[in-house]
């Protein structure tokens, strides 16, 4: 940014911290294991968390009748063992995984590939209401042509169609050449307001867990 963000507004965005997340996508031969669009796994005995049938959710994105697509979704932080595994090694977990769970048979995998997705989901720690807060006040103060949207630059772990709400309501905002909608209040109910209830709400942020201090 020109000019640079105050030190104690750096500081504030350094601080926020984000958890991060790789799929591992499978192809298999369609045996019609699962119908939903995603499931989780509880089971302690794999570190695979959610697996998406990427045809249930449309034929198309699976063309071959004869197969499906499964995706093995990892969390992890970036730099750990998972993140800095290498493909192969992924692809080999995901398909042991996967058999080992009952979704597919080792000989019905066909083909795999693997995605990282760095800071896919912003941390809700205790600190992070306070430092958004000070990032949006030196945002609105200092950069009135920063605009920013969406899970990463809002720092809310919203939906993606809520996320892409809040860029719809901005550039309503852009067009109108005022503040019409407050896009921070666009929360996981899909709820927004206009200019006028504007800090009714607390920044449509998250309550979090407080540290507990003795007496």
């Amino acid at each position: 940014l020109q000019p640079a963000a105050s030190p104690d507004a750096a500081a504030a965005a350094a601080g926020l911290g984000y958890r991060d997340f790789l799929t591992v996508a499978l192809v298999v031969r369609e045996r019609g294991r699962f119908d939903d669009t995603w499931i989780y796994i509880h089971d302690p005995a794999v570190k695979v968390a959610r697996i998406q049938n990427f045809k249930a959710w449309s034929p198309e994105l699976v063309p071959d009748p004869a197969l499906n697509c499964y995706g093995l979704e990892y969390f992890c932080f970036e730099g750990d063992g998972l993140w800095t595994a290498s493909d192969a090694a992924l692809i080999e977990l995901a398909s042991a995984e996967l058999a080992a769970i009952g979704l597919a048979e080792r000989g019905d995998i066909v083909d795999g590939t693997v995605v990282r997705q760095a800071k896919a989901y912003p941390i809700y720690n205790d600190s992070y209401r306070a430092r958004v807060a000070r990032l949006r006040t030196e945002i609105e103060a200092r950069y009135p042509g920063l605009h920013v949207v969406g899970r990463n630059g809002m720092h809310k772990y919203n939906n993606q169609d809520h996320s892409m709400m809040t860029a719809l309501l901005c550039a309503e905002n852009i067009m109108a050449g005022e503040t019409r909608f407050d896009v921070w209040n666009v929360n996981e109910d899909a709820e927004y307001h206009e200019a006028g209830e504007a800090g009714q709400q607390e920044l449509g942020l998250r309550h979090v867990p407080g540290r507990v201090t003795a007496e």
